[in-house]
């Protein structure tokens, strides 16, 4: 059998849920009682083969009962060909830290294991799944098997101002989404700068990055721009020689973007702040590395020789990407901001450069 050729692609690992993903049903079966779906063995064998890494997640209350015990569901995955499993042993009532819908498993994850969650991707049929990707900044596929039907339906009210990045037949279907990513990734991304008449698409992408992260200023549905605002803004930035915004765009829709805002007086032209938005279904594919490259190109000429941004203290994978591109944290903006009800600190980073010679 031939091995088939693997283009480097920055998705390091995948998370896969247990119970009605990869078998049983949407009811807990414990060890030794679940069978796994059809074509589920060879599937997670794909992903291996691919050079993925696999995680299991997984909600077990039933442990905490006395039914089991976290050792025995790992093991469980080692058979299955999962290395790693995280579990949380707690019922819903006893509000811990890492049950999901809470990305803490994810999280947790990522720390052990030296993960960018921004490259990483999440299956399940839950809506607590998909909570729980978008939280800790993963892709996330939903799967219709177990409880998949009902996340779409009756539960769809726990997940409203999301999206999943792809809804999937089966985990085998998800499986066959994930390694297309990979063996075939996206060749025709362009960046380049904004005119005014992408006013109303980039609009719709900061509307839609409202909805999709938790870590952008503005909640779902709170901006109220207009496309006529939006036209005028772009104007303003580009009438400016030390500010624009750099799009990233995919077969003509604008799936990110770069915006870069220099001071107006004498003795702060040398600066810039930064903002920088990736739609989720594009993400872990170095669409803000390629901003940020385009970002440098132009800088010298625009006369920065100092870029800022703030990023939320629990932001982490965001703080690592900061971090591997030069930035470095200057200090933090003690309850900054007020995300669902719970005040939530901000680092403040800054990168520099050396002044140009005349």
């Amino acid at each position: 059998m031939n091995t088939p050729h693997i283009r480097n692609f920055p998705t390091q690992a995948v998370f896969i849920d247990r119970d009605g993903t990869i078998g049983g049903s949407d009811q807990i079966e414990y060890p030794g009682e679940m069978q796994l779906f059809d074509g589920v063995a060879e599937s997670i064998s794909t992903l291996s083969q691919h050079g993925f890494e696999l995680f299991g997640f997984t909600n077990q209350p039933g442990i905490t009962a006395g039914h089991s015990t976290v050792e025995a569901f790992q093991q469980e995955m080692k058979l299955f060909g999962i290395e790693h499993t995280y579990v949380c042993p707690h019922p819903a009532h006893a509000q811990c830290e890492c049950r999901k819908p809470r990305p803490d498993m994810l999280i947790q994850a990522a720390e052990d294991h030296h993960l960018n969650l921004e490259q990483c991707i999440v299956i399940g049929d839950r809506w607590s799944d998909m909570v729980a990707a978008r939280a800790a900044g993963c892709l996330c596929v939903l799967v219709r098997t177990g409880a998949g039907m009902r996340a779409l339906q009756e539960d769809r009210s726990r997940w409203e101002t999301m999206e999943a990045d792809y809804v999937a037949t089966d985990f085998n279907d998800a499986v066959k989404w994930i390694v297309q990513r990979r063996v075939q990734p996206p060749q025709d991304i362009v960046i380049r700068q904004v005119a005014s008449e992408d006013a109303a698409a980039l609009l719709e992408l900061h509307r839609a990055l409202d909805r999709e992260s938790m870590y952008m200023l503005y909640n779902s549905g709170e901006r109220k721009s207009t496309i006529q605002a939006q036209a005028r803004f772009i104007d303003q930035l580009n009438e400016s020689p030390n500010s624009t915004t750099w799009l990233a765009e995919h077969q003509g829709r604008v799936i990110g973007h770069l915006t870069v805002i220099g001071g107006g007086a004498e003795r702060i032209r040398h600066r810039a702040s930064i903002v920088i938005g990736v739609r989720k279904a594009y993400a872990g594919r170095g669409i803000g590395t390629r901003l940020m490259a385009a970002l440098e190109m132009w800088r010298s000429s625009a006369g920065i020789t100092r870029l800022e941004l703030t990023v939320m203290s629990h932001n982490h994978t965001a703080i690592g990407l900061y971090h591997k591109i030069g930035f470095v944290q200057e200090g933090k903006k003690v309850k900054s901001l007020l995300v669902d009800g719970a005040y939530v600190d901000e680092y403040m980073m800054s990168k520099l450069y050396e002044r140009d010679a005349d």
